[in-house]
C-alpha cells in the first residue's frame, strides 16, 4: 500500500492576487457616490414630507382659527341681538307704553367698543319710519297706491311703478293700471312669474317691469317691507319724504321742518293740529312702533359678522319675536363721532 505524500509547506508558493478583499481607488470611489446620492435622495424626500406635514398643519390650523374667529363673531353678533331685544322690551315696561320716539336709548346710535380680540357695534331702527310695500297687498290697498304714487312722484321716479308693484304682491291676476302681470313677465328672456302675495325683502322691487337699478337707490331709505298689510307710519320717527306722501297738498320742504325738531308726540292729534293737512292721513298714523331692525357688525380675530334682523314687538306684552335674520346685508353705521374742542 502506498504511503500518502507529506506535503512540504515551505515548498507552496501563495499568489498575492488570488481572493483578495481589497478594492480598487475607482471602484471605492464609484460606491461612495452611489451612498451619497442615496443619502441626498433620503434627505429630499424626508424634507418634502416634512413640508408637506407642515403646510397641512399650518392649513388645518388656520382653517379651524377662522373657524373659531368666524363662530365667536357670531356668538358676539346674537348676543348684541339680545341686547337689543332687552333695551326694546325695557323701553316697552319702564319707559311708557304706547309711544316711541328717536329720543329713547334704543334710538340712540352706540359707538363701536371693543370686545375680545375685536369690535362690536349694534344699533336699532324703527321699521314704522318707511312706507311699508306690502301695505299694497290687503285691504288698504286702494288708498296706499295713491300714497305710493305720490313717493314715487315726489322722488322722480315714474309713479306707473306702484301700479307695477301692486299687481306683484296682491292674489290676483289682473292688471291695475300700467301694471303687469304674469303674461309681462313670462315674455323676458328669463322668465318668471309675479309673487301674488306679500314681499319678504325690499329688493323684490328690483324684480318688477320697468325697474331701474338707480330708483332703488334714491328710494332705498324711504321704502321697507315688514309682515304686514297695514301702513302705519310712527310721526315721532317717519322721514319728511314720506309724510309729503299722505296728501297732496303736502311737500318735503314743509314736511323737513317737522321731522327736524324732537318729536315728543303722544297722539296723533297733537300733530294734525300743528298740520291740518294730515288730517285725511290719520289711519295711516301713530305714536308707536312694533317692528324693529336690528343692525350689528361684530369683529373677531379679522373675522367679520353682519347681521341684520327683523324683530316684532307685542304691543300687549312688549314680548320680542325675531321675524328673519339676514347676513347677507352690507353694515352701514350710524354713529357719527363729535369732534372734542381742544
Amino acid at each position: 500500500m502506498a504511503r500518502p505524500r507529506r506535503l512540504n509547506m515551505e515548498t507552496v508558493v501563495l499568489n498575492p492576487t488570488f481572493n483578495s478583499t481589497r478594492a480598487s481607488p475607482v471602484s471605492a470611489r464609484r460606491d461612495s457616490g452611489v451612498v451619497l446620492l442615496s443619502v441626498l435622495l433620503i434627505v429630499a424626500l424626508l424634507a418634502a414630507v416634512a413640508y408637506q406635514l407642515l403646510a397641512r398643519h399650518s392649513l388645518t390650523v388656520a382653517q379651524a382659527r377662522y373657524s373659531f374667529g368666524s363662530d365667536q363673531s357670531l356668538a358676539y353678533a346674537l348676543g348684541a341681538e339680545s341686547l337689543a331685544r332687552q333695551v326694546l322690551f325695557e323701553d316697552w315696561s319702564q319707559s311708557g307704553q304706547g309711544v316711541d320716539n328717536l329720543l329713547e336709548t334704543w334710538a340712540q346710535p352706540l359707538a363701536p367698543f371693543e370686545i375680545e380680540n375685536g369690535l362690536l357695534e349694534v344699533q336699532v331702527r324703527d321699521m314704522h319710519r318707511c312706507f311699508n310695500l306690502n301695505s299694497l297687498a290687503g285691504n288698504e290697498a286702494k288708498g296706499n297706491l295713491e300714497r305710493l304714487k305720490t313717493l314715487l312722484r315726489n322722488s322722480n321716479v315714474p309713479e306707473t311703478l306702484a301700479n307695477t308693484w301692486q299687481d306683484w304682491v296682491d292674489a290676483d291676476d289682473s292688471i291695475t293700471g300700467f301694471g303687469a302681470e304674469d303674461g309681462d313677465y313670462l315674455l323676458l328672456d328669463r322668465a318668471y312669474r309675479t309673487a301674488n302675495q306679500r314681499a319678504g325683502h325690499v329688493s323684490e322691487f328690483n324684480l318688477i317691469v320697468g325697474f331701474e337699478t338707480d330708483y332703488l337707490e334714491t328710494l332705498g331709505d324711504v321704502l321697507c317691507v315688514i309682515p304686514s298689510d297695514s301702513l302705519r307710519l310712527n310721526i315721532n320717527t317717519v322721514s319728511a319724504e314720506v309724510l309729503a306722501s299722505l296728501s297732496p297738498n303736502l311737500t318735503a320742504p314743509q314736511m323737513q321742518g317737522l321731522v327736524e325738531v324732537e318729536r315728543r308726540y303722544t297722539a296723533v292729534s297733537e300733530v294734525v293740529t300743528e298740520f291740518p293737512d294730515l288730517a285725511g292721513a290719520v289711519d295711516a298714523l301713530t305714536v308707536t312702533s312694533e317692528y324693529f331692525e336690528v343692525q350689528v357688525r361684530a369683529v373677531v380675530d379679522g373675522s367679520v359678522t353682519e347681521l341684520t334682523s327683523l324683530l316684532h314687538r307685542d304691543p300687549n306684552n312688549g314680548s320680542l319675536t325675531v321675524i328673519v335674520r339676514d347676513l347677507g346685508r352690507d353694515f352701514r353705521s350710524l354713529f357719527q363721532a363729535t369732534p372734542t374742542s381742544t
